[in-house]
């Protein structure tokens, strides 16, 4: 079932269409795909009780993912004409896996030919692998709780998942043009619900890891999935 990037990803996805110069003239446009990865800290979600009984100079407890990957297993770009359709299905040999610390996809498929012509929508859509038990996404960082103490977390979510997103309009893509779509992975919005309170009663593994997913600290990881169906963010512009 396809939703529109309403589950996992703090996605906000920006497609342009820019004219290139004249030495391009002639050359066949391109799709270039940037997977952004945020990974600054952030706070975390005080409630006020808490926040009366704790010193008026205490800091909120704060997040900082750093590393990671997110797995995908489809990449597909298509443009329809009104009468009929061109549909440009990219063949993935295997998995694409994202490194969460970098951004950078491997194998690179950060840029790809695309058909020419004039469109009435334009759709960019990403399918997350999960044909395994193994998660799509994993990301490691860490919880630095109000009282200073700092804790290794885990964030595992799994899900097959189709995001895609469209864009309507008359839409002309010609030689030498290229257009941009760039994909946001932000946890600042996934976490955006999840509270101190709620970390202080998380459980460790045995490694000492506070693991967050459908088996581990379930209603952390529930509270991050409400997160994930609610943070949807689209900007376009030609």
């Amino acid at each position: 079932m396809k939703h529109l990037f309403s589950k996992l990803l703090a996605l906000t996805l920006l497609i342009s269409v820019f004219a290139c110069t004249d030495d391009d003239s002639g050359e066949a446009p391109t799709l270039s795909v940037n997977f952004n990865t945020v990974t600054g800290p952030f706070d975390a979600v005080a409630e006020a009780g808490t926040m009366t009984s704790m010193s008026s100079t205490a800091a909120p407890g704060s997040f900082f993912f750093s590393d990671g990957y997110i797995t995908l297993i489809a990449l597909e770009y298509e443009a329809e004409t009104e009468n009929d359709s061109t549909s440009v299905e990219f063949e993935l040999e295997g998995t694409v896996k994202i490194d969460f610390a970098t951004g950078i996809p491997s194998p690179d498929i950060r840029s790809i030919t695309i058909p020419t012509g004039t469109y009435e929508s334009v759709e960019v859509e990403v399918e997350l692998y999960d044909e395994t038990d193994d998660p799509s996404v994993v990301i490691n960082g860490t919880y630095t709780a109000p009282d200073g103490e700092v804790h290794p977390v885990q964030f595992a979510f799994n899900s097959g998942e189709t995001f895609e997103v469209e864009r309507e309009g008359t839409i002309v893509i010609a030689e030498g043009q290229s257009a941009l779509a760039e994909i946001t992975f932000d946890p600042s919005v996934w976490f955006a619900g999840v509270t101190d309170e709620m970390m202080a009663g998380a459980s460790k593994n045995a490694k000492g890891i506070i693991v967050i997913s459908e088996t581990q600290n379930s209603t952390i990881f529930n509270s991050v999935a409400d997160g994930l169906d609610l943070a949807t963010d689209f900007e376009f512009s030609n």
